[in-house]
């Protein structure tokens, strides 16, 4: 895959679980793929906890997550096997063999490292560090080292992040912390079907049922883990995303556009509000290059922490430069596709315009017939793997019943187990040879009934029907001869019509020589 995840971090059905609520975790999760642009936003949504309510910290405060924005592959250079192979088998132990004792990262990485704390109080910091400092845990959060730090309660149901690089090389991060509850509670939204247009509006009643319209309260609504909230309305249900304090984008929407919620049933765009700034870096911070991403988590060696990755998105705003590598997706085809979006400037006149819609035109069709065929490759595989599945499960039936049978204690396969399984056999032939023989019966009762009344024994209602079938067979004799009369006297009629048609032409024939003979 594009990512590499190592130690506790565990890619779910609904989540990614950096690391779970267990002490003395570690989390790993780094992109193996580049970033190719300078400019670029990344976007992830996070939810946390800690020990739990009721429960106190407990010192040393050494749980922290972060993000990573760096120039390097440590994806790369990642080695876990060396990680694991240490004697003690200690993860820590691991990590330090290998290097890599800052957070799951170098001491004197290169980049962005934004951490997410849970000491004292919850606080998000940012740091730059140009790899020729050795930093350690404490630097992260320091400001006295350099880092740009902001109280804030970040261990939510779901808390945003934003961090955006320019193409001076500025990198500016900021994060949202909604309380969906206490902001949806008692609430008036417009459903815009179309993403745009509110048609419908929606309230949100503190009992937890809904309100379609004008109509009555019905359903429910139920929060969600990731800024995301469900709601059963019209015998339908929804999983609706917020992206801020006045909108939200149904997820779970089969057809595009995607439907989304507007606060009070208007699209006011962006709340700036809605967000922290947390740090600044200044033009020329970020160099020129590549960009990787990662992430990493402690949960604490006494305190823990659980952190779950809900969303994760990478826009890049340059329309002349692709954003990742897709020789994956693009293949042979990527050099000529970059030559498009390199050359959008020199299409001024309307020749040259057509060329390039005529050149976009056949790069779409190769690329279509390419994915056809991967499709239908992807298709056959499939049917070879069910074929591999059915054969792995006959195969393990098989296996199941000799280890059943086999006795470990003995070291021999037990005698009645085998008796019992041949048992078993036996039974399932019984009771299919008399189902069997039942059926037969059934059959040759049938037969023996029939050979005895034969057709000497008819009923009135038989006899009727034999009757009936009697006269439509008469009807469909005389019907036929009827039409095969008429038939031949068409067929008469056209051949004198024919005939008087070829007397009268020669006639004229004789005429006409007559004449040009005189």
């Amino acid at each position: 895959g594009d990512w590499l995840a190592s130690a506790g971090s565990i890619p779910l059905r609904d989540r990614l679980q950096i690391v779970p609520p267990v002490p003395d975790r570690y989390g790993f999760f780094w992109s193996k793929k580049p970033v190719t642009t300078r400019d670029f936003e990344v976007t992830f949504t996070v939810s946390a906890s800690d020990n739990g309510p009721g429960k106190a910290k407990s010192a040393p405060f050494d749980n922290a997550f972060a993000f990573w924005l760096s120039p390097d592959s440590l994806a790369a250079q990642y080695n876990e096997q060396a990680v694991v192979s240490v004697p003690s088998k200690d993860w820590d132990e691991g990590l330090k063999k290998v290097g890599l004792t800052l957070l799951s990262n170098k001491p004197n990485f290169r980049g962005l490292a934004m951490t997410f704390s849970d000491a004292a109080t919850q606080t998000v910091s940012a740091l730059w560090n140009d790899g020729a400092k050795t930093r350690v845990f404490g630097d992260l959060t320091s400001t006295a080292s350099g880092a740009q730090s902001k109280e804030l309660k970040w261990m939510t149901a779901g808390t945003q992040v934003k961090v955006r690089v320019t193409p001076d090389g500025a990198v500016k991060g900021s994060v949202m912390t909604l309380d969906v509850y206490k902001h949806i509670v008692g609430s008036l939204w417009g459903f815009a079907e179309d993403g745009v247009t509110s048609k419908n509006m929606i309230s949100f009643q503190a009992d937890g049922q809904v309100a379609w319209d004008d109509g009555p309260a019905q359903g429910s609504w139920y929060l969600l883990k990731g800024n995301k909230m469900g709601v059963n309305i019209n015998n339908q249900t929804y999983v609706i995303r917020f992206e801020g304090s006045n909108r939200a984008v149904v997820e779970n929407w089969q057809a595009e556009p995607q439907p989304v919620l507007l606060y009070g049933g208007q699209d006011t765009g962006v709340h700036e509000e809605d967000w922290q700034v947390v740090f600044t870096l200044p033009p020329g911070t970020f160099p020129v290059g590549e960009a990787y991403m990662g992430f990493s988590a402690y949960t604490g060696s006494k305190s823990y922490i659980e952190v779950n990755m809900h969303r994760l998105e990478t826009v890049n705003f340059d329309a002349k430069v692709a954003g990742e590598d897709d020789s994956d997706v693009l293949e042979a085809q990527g050099v000529e596709w970059l030559e498009v979006l390199e050359n959008e400037k020199k299409y001024l006149d309307q020749a040259s315009q057509a060329e390039a819609v005529l050149r976009l035109k056949q790069l779409l069709s190769t690329h279509v017939e390419r994915c056809d065929k991967d499709g239908d490759k992807l298709k056959e595989n499939l049917i070879k793997m069910e074929e591999r599945l059915d054969t792995l499960g006959s195969d393990m039936s098989t296996h199941l019943a000799a280890v059943k049978a086999y006795s470990f204690e003995s070291q021999q396969f037990e005698p009645e187990v085998l008796k019992g399984h041949i048992i078993g056999i036996k039974a399932i032939f019984v009771k299919s040879k008399g189902i069997h023989d039942e059926k037969v019966g059934r059959v040759q009762k049938a037969a023996k009934d029939l050979k005895t009344k034969g057709g000497t024994q008819l009923t009135e209602s038989s006899k009727r029907k034999v009757i009936s079938v009697q006269e439509q067979s008469k009807a469909v004799e005389d019907f036929a001869a009827a039409g095969s009369s008429q038939t031949n006297m068409l067929l008469l009629i056209v051949c004198a019509a024919v005939a008087g048609l070829g007397f009268l032409f020669l006639n004229r024939m004789r005429y006409y020589e007559k004449k040009h003979y005189i």
